[in-house]
């Protein structure tokens, strides 16, 4: 296993996942060991039950790790978890579709999941799954209106890298209404503008926040061989330049 370069779990008395894994490996889904232990940390439980964080942040490069995990995590919400809403979104609609896609195909090839949803719903922009027990997940592109509509017991946010503040200042007030919230980010590094990752970044490799979840996967950190380089292009034997 690679070992995340930064990992932060709050207080807790156990964890979620072992059950997450055993239903995801029942349908055929095995994750690898940095999946597990993701999961592992975002499942974590206070002694109370609740999560142990009500923000999770996943960090790792593209096309590896997180779109596999999460399908799995809000598997576990529907079939195990009780979750009665689970909002699924992305900075970009085709993201979402893909998540939609590779979860209906995963419940329609599995009897005994197949036989507990009363319907899959494909409107455009309204994708959804719905159990015959009335929970749902729903998938969206997070749109210039903020998070309004995005509140659930899980929150999905995908490509995290292009979160604003008008989309959290809107969502993480309507996520303490619930009774056991968690809002999860997953992205590849942040990009030069993005500000709400970059805080939830800091505060995460600092440790010690008792309501945020942090496990990332980075390049490790190499100087630059004259200590007094600026970085300019042009720059000799700048290590932005290897």
């Amino acid at each position: 296993m690679t070992a995340p370069a930064h990992l932060w779990v709050p207080d807790h008395a156990s964890t979620a996942a072992v059950e997450a894994i055993e239903l995801a490996e029942s349908i055929g889904m095995y994750l690898d060991a940095e999946q597990r232990l993701a999961l592992e940390a975002i499942l974590a439980e206070k002694p109370d039950g609740k999560w142990a964080g009500f923000e999770a942040c996943v960090i790792a490069a593209r096309q590896n790790l997180k779109t596999y995990l999460f399908e799995a995590l809000v598997l576990a919400d529907l079939f195990l978890f009780g979750s009665r809403l689970v909002v699924w979104t992305a900075h970009l609609f085709p993201t979402t579709m893909e998540a939609f896609r590779d979860l209906r195909r995963i419940i329609e090839s599995n009897d005994h999941l197949r036989r507990r949803v009363k319907k899959f719903s494909e409107a455009n922009g309204e994708e959804s799954f719905e159990l015959l027990s009335g929970q749902r997940l729903l998938f969206k592109a997070r749109s210039k209106s903020g998070g309004r509509g995005l509140t659930g017991d899980r929150v999905i946010l995908d490509e995290a890298f292009a979160l604003g503040p008008a989309e959290m200042g809107s969502l993480l007030p309507t996520l303490s209404a619930r009774p056991n919230p968690q809002v999860v980010y997953g992205s590849p590094a942040g990009k030069a503008d993005s500000n709400i990752l970059r805080g939830v970044r800091d505060r995460g490799r600092a440790g010690g926040d008792p309501s945020l979840v942090y496990v990332e996967w980075c390049a490790p950190v190499v100087p630059c061989r004259d200590e007094r380089c600026d970085h300019r292009p042009g720059r000799p034997r700048c290590v932005l330049d290897q």
